[in-house]
């Protein structure tokens, strides 16, 4: 599969190619869903939708595609989330590169995208790196790939947090598996409290420890009088030391969302001054960017394209 963004590689070799400059692998199925059988790709109704492919399927016979028929729904939206998938994830690749981690044939540019056989988790926009891809090999995964899952809605669940957000967060992930000796270096466990390979919420639990030993935050608990008041003002402490809840969850974890949000706002990073331990680890990881980026000086052709699968 060529670099950019894809469908996870399937166990037949029939491919289309879908509209957008990318590359969609159309998995042949033994007994095709009725619907799907003998799709005409290049119908009118799909053109007039701004979906153009050509079926390579075999043994089908070709039909007319009706525009209310849930063929033709499925093929629109799935246009249009490839299309803003494309365009988020070369967004995200220039972020990459005016930060220096970047460029053709450089670092991380090695780093796919594909969209995955898999439906999303509860959260409904979860992307997922494998750094061991094991029995799941056998489903056509391969480490160190980004994957989203094929309903990824293009309208976000969680609210302020967008596919751009989540394509930044698996970056963070995907670039270990890069280049892990950085990241064994001593200002990661400085930075985010133990090893990236720690699975265990162990700087969480740390920090909770001594949260509760703190007077001064026993003291304002004491003063709130309800449950919500309390769980607010927790909450309120953890966002001045884990930059999202979900950052809590192990020290690979905290650090992909703090390189998420260092992406996103590496220009304004003094926003978050008023929160000292968070602005701290964003620091870190500007720093950590600046240097990775100086060790891909060594090639020489550091120029920066648009690239579609």
């Amino acid at each position: 599969m060529p670099r950019g963004i894809g469908a996870q590689e399937s166990s037949c070799s029939e491919r289309g190619s879908v509209g957008f400059g990318l590359k969609l692998e159309v998995e042949t199925l033994s007994h095709p869903p009725e619907w799907w059988c003998g799709l005409n790709f290049s119908d009118s109704n799909c053109r007039a939708a701004g979906f153009q492919a050509d079926w390579i399927g075999q043994g089908c016979e070709c039909r007319k595609l009706s525009k209310g028929s849930s063929a033709f729904i499925f093929l629109v939206r799935t246009s249009r989330f490839m299309a803003n998938v494309d365009r988020a994830y070369n967004h995200i690749r220039n972020e990459l590169a005016q930060v220096g981690l970047l460029a053709d044939g450089v670092y991380l540019d090695a780093v796919e995208l594909c969209i995955s056989h898999e439906k999303s988790g509860c959260g409904g926009e979860r992307g997922y790196v494998f750094e061991y891809v094991g029995h799941y090999a056998k489903r056509g995964y391969r480490p160190g790939v980004i994957y989203l899952p094929r309903d990824l809605p293009y309208i976000s669940h969680k609210p302020g947090h967008t596919l751009m957000d989540t394509i930044r967060h698996e970056y963070a992930h995907a670039w270990y598996y890069i280049d892990p000796s950085f990241f064994r270096q001593e200002w990661f466990v400085h930075t985010f409290g133990a090893p990236y390979s720690n699975a265990s919420p162990d700087p969480y639990r740390s920090w909770r420890k001594e949260l509760k030993r703190d007077p001064d935050y026993q003291k304002g608990k004491a003063r709130r009088k309800t449950d919500n008041a309390r769980l607010n003002y927790y909450y309120n402490h953890l966002l001045q030391n884990f930059i999202t809840d979900y950052a809590t969850t192990n020290a690979s974890e905290d650090f992909a969302e703090t390189f998420m949000f260092f992406l996103k706002y590496r220009r304004s990073l003094e926003r978050f001054a008023n929160r000292p331990a968070v602005y701290h680890k964003l620091r870190m990881v500007e720093r950590a960017v600046a240097v990775a980026a100086r060790r891909a000086k060594q090639f020489t052709d550091r120029s920066y394209r648009r690239r579609t699968a």
